[in-house]
């Protein structure tokens, strides 16, 4: 599953690569801009994951992206999965993505919201400027979900946007209570 995210992810950075060398040679300016990268990220993986159902599992997402089915509910991608008699089963993935803020304050409020659930994946995306930053940050996201106490074994992605390379850099981490 999170191989699928990771793919999604990578996809949509190939994507925003394209549209940068594509404006580049009619003399225009491309910005991959964070609402546009947030609602893009939600509706890839509204539809990756919900093309991940089976006869005898059913995925269904959940977000607040354009063309999504709402608004947000507690976090801001759930993919919940329905087995063949449609009874609810489970949320094996949930993601927070944040853009709008790229200090440690805001990215560690986000990182606790997916702390606290009890999915078996945990995705958090958001954007630094270089690999600098991003690893900076990263230690500080690892330090944090080695101190929480958790109850369920979980597997977190974590992917990083870096805005000067335009590229994901993705990271795991698997914990066990």
């Amino acid at each position: 599953m999170l191989d699928m995210v990771e793919n999604s992810l990578n996809r949509l950075g190939g994507e925003a690569v394209e549209n940068k060398r594509n404006s580049r040679k009619n003399g225009e300016k491309f910005i991959w801009y964070s609402k546009d990268k947030n609602t893009q990220i939600k509706t890839r993986l509204s539809l990756d994951g919900e093309n991940l159902s089976s006869e005898h599992s059913h995925f269904k997402a959940r977000s607040s992206a354009k063309d999504g089915p709402g608004r947000e509910w507690l976090y801001d991608f759930i993919l919940r999965e329905y087995d063949a008699e449609h009874n609810f089963v489970g949320v094996p993935l949930i993601a927070e993505i944040e853009f709008s803020d790229s200090k440690s304050g805001g990215l560690i409020y986000d990182l606790n919201k997916l702390l606290q659930a009890d999915a078996d994946h945990k995705v958090f995306i958001f954007q630094q400027k270089d690999e600098a930053s991003w690893n900076g940050i990263l230690a500080r996201l690892e330090h944090s979900i080695s101190r929480y106490r958790h109850k369920v074994p979980c597997t977190f992605l974590i992917s990083c946007w870096l805005t000067s390379q335009y590229v994901f850099r993705h990271t795991r981490i698997t914990v066990t209570p």
